[in-house]
């Protein structure tokens, strides 16, 4: 990976994405914060803690002292930057598409073993429920559209071939990413914050950390495509 280099000021021009894509590490530090480096890739430093009732000099500040003190295995991290088209599709396949579909398998399995034993004490489990199965239905959708047409369409651009990834379908898909994110601070709200406290049972203390996971990979899965793919896509086009 490239040697760090400090980060940006905040009346800087850099953007949450093009930070996280050029240091991904920063990724778990944005987390930490909330600001949203995925869908809201595109913000400043500034507007994002603006946005977030954040000094921005403040957060600047705290994220050069956090820095060196990111968790080990917070967040799986890749430098992509001198990857290929092709080779960020293979990586978003095996990293996140792949482990995606296990996990949204997996956590509905979990939702379905709290709400037999929980349902009753806690009304917003039902919602919660609700509301991930309808996620999830849309993201293995999205999935499937991924892989039938952009990706193909992403390596026959590679290839130089006439094919051309089209703007309509890269625009549908980051509409897509912005309403994820919308679902997954819906789906934060009904897991009460995802905290271990509110767990009744091992099980459901089980299932609050894989949601919380499933956040953050889904996250850094986003920004992989807005921030990093989807440019690479409009570069050899234009």
């Amino acid at each position: 990976m490239a040697q760090s280099q400090d980060l940006p000021t905040v009346a800087g021009s850099a953007t949450l994405g093009g930070i996280v894509a050029e240091r991904p590490e920063t990724a778990a530090l944005f987390e930490r914060f909330g600001l949203d480096y995925c869908c809201g890739g595109r913000q400043t430093v500034e507007e994002a803690c603006r946005s977030r009732g954040f000094n921005p000099t403040t957060v600047a500040a705290i994220l050069a002292a956090l820095e060196e003190d990111i968790p080990a295995g917070s967040l799986a991290v890749h430098d992509l930057r001198d990857a290929s088209v092709d080779e960020l599709c293979e990586h978003i396949l095996k990293e996140h598409h792949g482990p995606l579909r296990e996990n949204l398998r997996r956590i509905s399995q979990l939702l379905a073993k709290v709400i037999c034993a929980h349902g009753d004490e806690d009304p917003d489990l039902y919602q919660l429920e609700i509301h991930f199965n309808r996620t999830r239905s849309k993201l293995e959708d999205h999935m499937r559209v991924e892989e039938e047409s952009l990706f193909p369409a992403c390596r026959a651009l590679a290839r130089d071939d006439e094919f051309r990834a089209d703007d309509e379908l890269l625009a549908q898909l980051e509409d897509t990413h912005a309403a994820t994110g919308e679902a997954l601070r819906r789906l934060r709200g009904l897991g009460h914050g995802y905290r271990a406290e509110t767990a009744y049972c091992t099980t459901h203390r089980v299932l609050l950390h894989e949601l919380d996971r499933f956040e953050r990979d889904l996250h850094l899965h986003i920004h992989e495509e807005n921030n990093i793919l989807f440019p690479k896509v409009h570069t050899r086009e234009g």
